[in-house]
């Protein structure tokens, strides 16, 4: 998405500044922090679903001699499931059982992609084998399966990282420190959302598998959109926060769109959460199926400026009477638009800055920042995947480990069990400790 679409969808008539993380082009030689760094670390993934697949086609995009893929893992194996695995990955096993797995000596790390109330004994078994693990988040449907877990994972001679994407996204940790530095002011709220129109419904002629494939559309397997979707924004927010935890949740939700149709989902399509942190700091978080305007976005708003991100690009937007920071010199100014100029119905609101960061660098290379670009193709899967790689060969504990994880999965699953119950939650501090 370009900057003046980015505008378009925020509605702020103020000074646009964009934030990228990694803006040079590098040179061949250079380009070590986008690809795995050490010996080869062969690997096996755990589910082959929708998750499964986006790993394993983001792992592909590594050399594969670094990542090789030796075995594909799902309990369903029919023909025509079984060759679509192969076709992403060429030359996997396919198995069906993850225990094939664990008994392999050549297979040194495993990626846990199961729906989130499988993850339990799976972890658990492949830390007891001696294997490097990668679970998704949330770690476990309920906080008894996710504190399982992240105790073990702490406790594990070998690397164990939660599927925090975005702590390993070379974007969100741009921002991190761009906001810690104070140049947000004082932080006043956040805001967040979530939207996609979509049914979150695997049709299937087998009446068992339909009912496997859809896992999130019930509550006694699914910890609902706050869980699935709304744990990486919670997670950045407290992270963003000075790494602050909340102290109480408000939640609503409602069938919006979905509630009439023959799966008999009990899954609310459509959430609000209000989450308070210390100092009276509320972040305000929507998730929805029933409409896709504005997608997804992430917004904190502080008494200097707001920052607004999408994805892989961030945007500033400075008060008027905020000081200058002084590397606006170095940045060029787009035309912030309201509306689809093509059609004639565009409105300007004035002109925003685009920052690239590490301009003064940029400018002693001879490149000129505003005609730099941002990678955008790194996705935050792919840099998650990647420091995990990283990590069992550095030997170094992952920016998402056992704590994070479990943390980030307690909030998520409150917030949802408050927009279930439509009621208010206080946090306990004693829920977020490990024993």
């Amino acid at each position: 998405m370009d900057s003046a679409a980015v505008a378009m969808t925020t509605g702020l008539a103020l000074g646009a500044t964009e934030l990228f993380a990694d803006t040079v082009k590098k040179p061949a030689a250079a380009d070590a922090d986008d690809k795995p760094v050490g010996p080869p670390v062969t690997c096996a993934v755990i589910g082959g679903g929708p998750r499964g697949r986006e790993i394993l086609a983001a792992l592909a995009k590594m050399e594969s001699s670094h990542v090789p893929v030796a075995a594909i893992v799902d309990t369903y194996a029919a023909p025509v499931f079984v060759k679509k695995l192969s076709a992403v990955a060429p030359g996997a096993k396919i198995l069906t059982d993850y225990r094939q797995v664990l008994s392999d000596k050549t297979i040194q790390a495993v990626f846990v992609a199961t729906p989130s109330h499988l993850h339990k004994q799976i972890v658990l078994d492949a830390l007891a084998a001696g294997k490097h693990v990668y679970c998704e988040a949330p770690l476990g449907a309920t906080i008894e399966d996710a504190k399982a877990i992240a105790t073990a994972g702490k406790a594990a001679k070998t690397i164990f990282q939660a599927g925090l994407q975005e702590r390993a996204n070379g974007q969100h940790l741009h921002i991190q420190k761009f906001i810690a530095s104070g140049v947000l002011g004082s932080l006043a709220y956040g805001r967040s959302q979530w939207n996609s129109r979509e049914k979150w419904f695997t049709q299937n002629p087998n009446v068992d598998r339909e009912k496997e494939l859809n896992w999130r559309l019930y509550k006694a397997t699914s910890p609902g959109l706050m869980g699935e979707v709304g744990i990486h924004a919670l997670d950045t927010f407290s992270w963003f926060n000075k790494g602050a935890l909340p102290i109480a949740v408000t939640g609503f939700s409602k069938m919006a769109a979905w509630g009439d149709l023959p799966d008999k989902r009990d899954v609310p399509d459509t959430v609000q959460c209000v989450v308070q942190y210390p100092g009276d700091i509320h972040l305000l978080y929507d998730a929805t199926l029933a409409n896709s305007f504005e997608g997804t976005y992430e917004n904190f708003y502080g008494t200097a400026c707001a920052i607004h991100l999408r994805d892989q690009r961030g945007w500033m937007f400075k008060e008027n009477d905020s000081k200058a920071l002084g590397w606006e010199t170095f940045a060029r100014r787009d035309e912030m638009v309201i509306g689809d100029p093509k059609a004639h119905t565009g409105i300007s609101i004035g002109s925003g800055i685009a920052l690239v960061a590490n301009a003064t660098k940029q400018l002693s290379l001879g490149i000129e920042p505003g005609a730099v670009g941002t990678d955008v193709s790194k996705t935050a899967l792919y840099q998650s995947l990647l420091a995990f790689v990283n990590s069992v060969n550095s030997k170094k504990a992952p920016n998402a480990g056992a704590l994070e994880g479990y943390q980030a999965t307690v909030v998520a699953l409150k917030c949802n069990d408050a927009a279930n119950t439509q009621s208010t939650i206080k946090f306990q501090p004693e829920w977020f400790t490990l024993s």
